[in-house]
């Protein structure tokens, strides 16, 4: 997934950044468990918890993301299931071809609540990130190819597990797309 996560991701201009991406390119990964939720909610207004998930996990990415730092412990605070395996595979595209990241998006949150098929609650993350005070560069500092910047729109799934709320799922739509 050439640029697919990360040039996508970092530059928040997440282009189909979903697994199985035409294009995509087969890259060994290290190990990582990836656990799934738990029933037990975090005690708090549920919106609330799920938007600092949600903007929690972007910090961490992109904190991250300035190094291709695809081991980050911050990521797994954070994110789970497809949610961290399509960050840590963005990172680790980034790590292989000396790729980081400078500034940050911003980032325009409405959360839903929703309830889960077990009963558990879940929250729905519409975001329109802006992406144009971030770039990717080589380390070297040189500018490097990647998508475009603008503002683009993301969707989330944030669910509790063991107290705390993560993001699951995470689909990030190519520039211009709000």
């Amino acid at each position: 997934m050439r640029a697919a996560v990360l040039a996508c991701c970092a530059a928040a201009g997440l282009a189909g950044c979903a697994p199985g991406t035409p294009g995509s390119q087969s890259t060994a990964l290290p190990y990582r468990t990836v656990s799934a939720p738990a029933s037990t909610a975090a005690t708090g207004d549920p919106r609330v918890l799920a938007r600092q998930a949600y903007l929690g996990m972007w910090q961490a990415f992109f904190t991250a993301s300035r190094t291709a730092d695809y081991q980050s412990p911050s990521l797994d605070h954070y994110a789970a299931g497809s949610a961290l395996e399509l960050l840590i595979h963005g990172l680790y595209q980034y790590h292989q071809e000396g790729i980081v990241t400078r500034g940050t998006p911003s980032h325009s949150v409405s959360v839903t609540m929703a309830k889960a098929s077990l009963g558990t609650p879940e929250a729905k993350v519409t975001d329109c990130s802006d992406s144009s005070g971030s770039g990717t560069y080589y380390r070297s500092g040189k500018p490097a190819a990647g998508g475009a910047p603008g503002r683009q729109a993301i969707y989330a799934q944030v669910q509790p597990f063991d107290g705390t709320w993560k993001v699951t799922y995470l689909v990030v739509e190519k520039a211009g797309s709000c």
